[in-house]
């Protein structure tokens, strides 16, 4: 309910002209501002072929769309911007270009933003068993699920989605579908919940060829908004689940599923990743007492599901945690939790100072053919490094104050005495014709637990954006802080009234956290998400690691489980999987699949090359 009160606030922002603190759209993409283009992509000029069923979902995907579906880089693939989704991973199609930044054509009235055009699809024949032809007797449908403004900013009523059809025939792209913009609480309330699917009937012969393909298309405007330092990218529409079968009906909506709703960022009571020095000296409190994960079954059987944790520290020397599997059953078309009421595990290792560790939930049935296995898992990496954060470094929105010597603090604690250094802050970057103004960098103690007094004080900073843009910037403290075990604050006074625009990720909830003070009185902030703001404590003042931690983090491929018994389920866990291809010994191909899971048939030890790239020893006895 916290995110529908921040979407709410989102979409008022133009009438909160005289309200105390605000969020505020982005104007940028953080992840594809520096996004590094591979070779594959440069290289890879020639378009796809697909053939039914086509299921797409994206999860664990990042970045641009995958080139074994889609052919143009417009759209952004995410796990960020939704509310409540279908599953884990969905494309986003808004008002910035695919270098992240808004389109140079942008314009206050309607304009083309983003497109996302499939590869060919071939409705000429269906390939399942024998092949034959196709015809509209077949009843083919295309579905999608779609949502307006998700955790961004709203389609202006006069912005659209849009989505065509190619005839390859007479080289024509014919309209079959569109919606106004709206923001997503009056999409609730027009359909009772927040994702809806569209059903399209294919029935026109010119469609029933080997070159089929379908676009999505947003038109999108950008306010006009007197206070350049407030404008943000709006016009946010997110599609899931896009289908084409033959054999379907109107109320076949889904396809059969099991998979994960929800994302998980850390294993701590409080924070995404805390010093380790910090984390031993109260490991016990630390550790969160009990956590949930939403998942569906997306089928008219009831699953018997087996659920799975797995723990491991990165460098090899703690224990792994891998309790027993626990198996239930999940109702037709019913939502569940993965939850555990208590976690008996600390995390360990014999490193002194820092510590990564490898988490992973994964969920498997038998019950039902799911072959869409990449959102069956959720995994991240457990950081413990030099700082406090209570975010996962990707901000969605932007966080500010309105108000001449307005005042914002974070709250953090200390279990053992320990030096403050740095201070780093996550810009967001404002319209070039803004001047940034002046604030003071702060430290408070407690007082009743809100901030109590100035402890230390720089005057007279700027806002400062990285060289490598979208990081956070570090304000390297002119004298280190001694601090006591305890409660201490971080942040700025501000001097003018305009937004100095700080990053917020509102997947990640602090807001009792963060405090503000406008009018001599300390409050907690409304908004639910976590600043981006960040404590660098210890002997160094420099951040052990500056990353975004998802996405670099899921960067590394995973293949479990390793030694494996003879056909047995192996699972790739990859964000970008393109192909994998398995050789025996002598180097003799012996399969190859886009699936990420599969089974071998004969024990022995072989090399699973994942996207032509990566190499994996697999035994299998």
């Amino acid at each position: 309910m916290r995110k529908i009160l921040n979407l709410i606030l989102l979409m008022v922002l133009s009438n909160m002209i005289f309200a105390q603190e605000y969020l505020t759209p982005l104007n940028y993409n953080p992840y594809l501002i520096n996004y590094k283009i591979s070779k594959d992509e440069i290289d890879n000029k020639s378009i796809n072929q697909l053939k039914l069923p086509v299921v797409i979902d994206l999860a664990n995907h990042y970045g641009f769309p995958p080139s074994r579906f889609f052919t143009d880089s417009t759209a952004f693939c995410n796990n960020e911007y939704s509310y409540h989704p279908f599953t884990n991973g969905i494309i986003t199609l808004d008002a910035l270009d695919k270098s992240g930044k808004i389109y140079e054509h942008a314009q206050f009235t309607p304009f083309p933003a983003d497109t996302l055009t499939s590869c060919y699809i071939r409705l000429d024949s269906f390939f399942v068993g024998f092949a034959h032809p196709l015809h509209i007797s077949d009843s083919i449908y295309f579905s999608f699920a779609f949502q307006p403004q998700g955790l961004g900013d709203a389609p202006e009523t006069k912005d659209s989605l849009i989505l065509e059809f190619y005839d390859s025939i007479n080289q024509i792209w014919h309209k079959m579908w569109a919606c106004e913009g709206m923001s997503l609480q009056s999409f609730i309330d027009s359909f009772g919940k927040p994702w809806k699917v569209v059903m399209i009937p294919i029935l026109n012969d010119y469609f029933l060829n080997s070159h089929f393909r379908f676009r999505f298309r947003n038109y999108a405007s950008i306010a006009d908004n007197q206070i350049p330092n407030w404008n943000g990218n709006g016009d946010i529409w997110n599609i899931d689940y896009i289908v084409i079968n033959k054999n379907r009906h109107w109320y076949d909506t889904l396809p059969v599923d099991l998979a994960f709703r929800g994302q998980k960022y850390s294993l701590l009571k409080n924070y995404v990743s805390m010093p380790w020095k910090q984390f031993l000296a109260d490991a016990n409190a630390e550790m969160a007492t009990d956590f949930s994960i939403p998942y569906s079954n997306y089928s008219n059987q009831t699953c018997n599901v087996t659920e799975y944790i797995n723990i491991v520290d990165k460098a090899g020397v703690g224990t792994p945690y891998n309790p027993s599997l626990s198996a239930l059953n999940i109702l037709p078309f019913s939502d569940t939790i993965f939850a555990r009421n208590s976690l008996p595990y600390i995390f360990n290792t014999d490193s002194d100072s820092t510590a990564e560790f490898i988490v992973t939930f994964a969920i498997n049935t038998a019950t039902i053919p799911d072959t869409i296995t990449q959102n069956d898992t959720v995994k991240f990496n457990q950081n413990f490094y030099n700082y406090f954060s209570y975010d996962c470094g990707i901000p969605t929105a932007g966080y500010g104050l309105s108000g001449y010597n307005a005042k914002l603090a974070y709250k953090f604690k200390l279990n053992s005495p320990d030096t403050l250094r740095t201070i780093q802050i996550f810009f967001n970057p404002l319209s070039s014709i803004v001047d940034y103004d002046y604030f003071s960098l702060c430290v408070w103690n407690d007082l009743n637990g809100t901030p109590g007094n100035i402890i230390y004080q720089e005057d007279k900073l700027l806002p400062q954006n990285t060289d490598d843009f979208g990081k956070f910037y570090n304000y390297i403290l002119n004298q280190p802080v001694a601090l006591p075990s305890g409660i201490f604050y971080i942040g700025f006074e501000q001097y003018q009234n305009n937004n100095i625009n700080i990053g917020f990720d509102m997947n990640n909830d602090a807001h009792q956290f963060i405090f503000y003070n406008v009018d001599g009185t300390w409050r907690n902030s409304q908004f639910s998400g976590a600043l981006m703001m960040r404590p660098i404590i210890g002997d160094s003042p420099y951040p052990y690691i500056s990353s975004m931690c998802n996405y670099e983090s899921l960067s590394e491929i995973s293949v479990y489980p390793n030694p494996v018994s003879v056909n047995s389920y192996i699972t790739i866990l990859a964000p970008n999987l393109e192909q994998w291809q398995l050789f025996d010994i002598s180097g003799q191909l012996i399969s190859s699949g886009n699936s990420n899971r599969f089974s071998i048939a004969t024990s022995g030890i072989y090399i699973l090359r994942i996207n032509k790239t990566y190499n994996y020893k697999i035994v299998v006895f």
